[in-house]
């Protein structure tokens, strides 16, 4: 599907690539992998056609589509809504409607049944209706729908505007609709850095039964180890390519460098030797002739590239924290709602009152669907965030904060060194900020840069070290793994699992949290979920909730050596035995209910005989336009007629029978919540 053959490509007189070869076949899953400004994202512009090479060719089969997916979001209206911006993947189907709208009225209005103009028409309606079969036309609605909601879109959010969401909000429906598309070779630059855990997930399935070649650009190893059965490294201008997910390619990888190693050093130690020998002998008459010869072949020697070992990775460990109490954080009645912003309705965060507890040395990771109120609750237990409710600190608790919206912490008109300096309290602290900005990879006049002019990277790697400058015992970061490339992410891990105090860690990063997290927190539906386990415990519990595993078939994953199997989510908990006043007053319960939504069900059921019939009648329609002779008969036009009839008493119906299915479904919500 894809060839690119020994490409080079100059940007501002800077090489970028040097005879670069790399290739994509159908069904491909390639991650495309190398330290930050190797090139990643300028490949994927070059095979989307936005770069034009200085030598070499970028090769696509004939028909072949390209689907890009950049990290900032494109140029797009705001003033669409959701659904109307991913429904444009279906500008095709689009056309074939308005075209068949049009053959209808012209079939209709010809009486010339033998004429050539009218068999064009009728070939021509054949042609175009199976294209439309093909593409699966009368679904693009549905599949649009299972997209949006897929990446998180509540179903009551695809009729706004676009301008009312975020740019992370904006990058999924252009993510969407790109998915929508379905392009032969999809390209996907950090897909998941907008995406919550549950979105994340989504996508990993759907990619799975996805036709074409994927690519992908991605510093999330649980997502490449998922995905990948290819990693394509850019490292030194050059691809290489490695069989196998993420973990793998590090095996392989490191083999690799070794061999190289070894052969150049064996290289190295035959150069010296040759030139040892001609230096010796180059005025010697009786050795010109053997001079001569050692010195063609170093000429024509090959020589083997030393392995990149100079790569710059961040090395540093949190400061020994001293103790505190055995609690550290008490929150009680946990209720947040934020005001009402002009037209807006108040939003309700947390509904439920429950209370938090945190103890000396929980490692927790407090994730949830975006909007569920994860960096709420950080600033909660920080003491930044007021809410209803109570929050106490234990004993000698010494907090550091960690935000994931560097802006808030950052002041772009400092310099590094500046913005480090602000925090240090003391003239020891200030003494060590140049070996600390040195293990996060700020050195020389690296110190002085305008904070302004940093890149996401690099002002994560600012706050973090801001982070070492106060010995504390209770960290709190939000998404601090943002805008870090996958081998600072392994530092920040390892330095984290020998970290003596207390974390709590906002992030949707899964092998980050595999790693370090003891508990877990998912907020979720106005209140906070706890599974005391890790990130494994906790995917087992969910699935055996969602009753995609059994404990008959499937033990929980072990932690601290033995079984966990707690979880405090009151519906999931099996109550004892019912008196007989709650069996009557449920019983009562359930007979209103019955009473109230009797009409409802009729409705429903009578609407989806209807449908039945309606489909029924549809699909025998269907089956006689397809045949391009029974537009010779007489009873062609009032079957296109009665065609676009039923195809309005569908849609009619449907939306009939949606609004009692959901007016019963709250119902019944209702009704569940009351027998709780």
């Amino acid at each position: 599907m894809l060839t690119i053959s020994n490409i080079t490509l100059f940007i501002s007189n800077f090489c970028i690539f040097s005879k670069l070869n790399f290739q994509a076949g159908k069904g491909d899953r390639i991650g495309l992998v190398g330290p930050n400004g190797a090139g990643k994202t300028t490949l994927l512009r070059l095979i989307a056609g936005r770069y034009e090479p200085e030598e070499g060719s970028v090769n696509l089969q004939s028909g072949c589509k390209t689907g890009f997916l950049e990290q900032d979001v494109l140029e797009v209206s705001l003033h669409q809504s959701v659904s109307e911006f991913a429904m444009q993947a279906f500008s095709e189907v689009k056309e074939i409607e308005a075209r068949l709208v049009e053959l209808g009225n012209q079939i209709a209005e010809t009486t010339d049944f033998e004429s050539e103009a009218y068999t064009k028409l009728l070939e021509e309606m054949e042609r175009l209706n199976n294209r439309f079969t093909l593409l699966e036309g009368d679904r693009i609605e549905s599949k649009s729908e299972e997209v949006l909601e897929g990446l998180g879109f509540a179903t009551e959010e695809l009729s706004q505007p676009l301008e009312r969401f975020s740019g992370g909000w904006r990058m999924r429906a252009v993510l969407a609709k790109l998915l929508l598309q379905r392009p032969d070779i999809l390209m996907l630059d950090e897909p998941t850095n907008h995406l919550d855990i549950d979105s994340i997930e989504w996508l990993e399935q759907y990619l799975k039964s996805y036709e074409g070649a994927v690519v992908i650009v991605s510093h999330d190893r649980f997502f490449l180890n998922r995905m990948v059965t290819q990693i394509a490294e850019l490292r030194n201008k050059k691809i290489y390519t490695y069989t196998g997910n993420y973990d793998q390619f590090e095996v392989q990888r490191q083999e690799q460098v070794e061999q190289q190693q070894r052969e150049f050093e064996a290289q190295q130690k035959e150069i010296a030797e040759t030139e040892r020998f001609i230096e010796r002998f180059r005025y010697k008459a009786t050795k010109a002739r053997q001079v001569q010869s050692r010195v063609k072949a170093l000429e024509k020697i090959e020589r083997i590239e030393e392995p990149d070992s100079s790569q710059k990775r961040m090395a540093f460990r949190f400061p020994e924290p001293p103790q505190s109490g055995k609690v550290v954080i008490e929150i009680k009645n946990l209720r947040k709602t934020y005001p009402p912003q002009e037209d807006t309705t108040p939003v309700k965060v947390f509904t439920e009152g429950q209370d938090l507890h945190i103890e000396r040395g929980d490692k927790i990771a407090l994730i949830g669907p975006n909007g569920s109120g994860k960096s709420t609750l950080a600033r909660i237990l920080y003491g930044h965030e007021p809410f209803d409710g109570n929050r106490s600190e234990g004993h000698n608790v010494m907090m550091t904060f960690f935000a994931q919206h560097l802006a808030e912490v950052l002041e772009s008109g400092r310099t590094v060194i500046e913005e480090m300096e602000s925090e240090a309290r003391t003239s020891e602290i200030r003494s060590q900020i140049r070996n600390i900005l040195g293990s996060f990879l700020f050195s020389g006049d690296d110190v002085f840069k305008p904070v302004s002019v940093l890149s996401g990277g690099e002002r994560g790697r600012v706050a973090l070290a801001k982070t070492l400058l106060q010995p504390a015992n209770f960290l709190i970061l939000d998404e601090p793994t943002n805008h870090l490339d996958i081998s600072s992410k392994e530092v920040l891990i390892k330095a984290l699992e020998k970290y003596n105090g207390t974390i709590l860690a906002v992030s949707h990063d899964r092998y980050f949290l595999s790693r370090f997290a003891t508990k877990i927190w998912r907020a979720e539906n106005g209140r906070v979920l706890e599974y005391d386990g890790g990130y494994d415990y906790y995917e087992w519990k969910r699935k055996q909730q969602q009753g995609d595993a059994s404990p008959n078939r499937s033990e929980a994953p072990k932690h601290n050596g033995k079984p966990k199997i707690v979880e405090t989510d009151p519906a999931t908990t099996q109550a004892g035995p019912k008196s007989k006043e709650q069996k009557r007053k449920e019983a009562e319960l359930r007979n209103t209910f019955n009473k109230k939504n009797k009409q409802l069900k009729t409705t429903i059921k009578q609407t989806e005989e209807k449908l039945e019939k309606l489909e029924t009648e549809k699909s025998e329609l269907d089956a006689k336009l397809a045949d391009a002779a029974f537009y010779q008969t007489e009873e062609a036009s009032a079957a296109i007629r009665r065609h676009a009839d039923v195809e309005k008493e569908i849609n009619q119906l449907t939306e009939q029978w949606t609004s009692a299915a959901e007016a019963l479904e709250k119902a019944e919500t209702k009704l569940a919540k009351e027998l709780k």
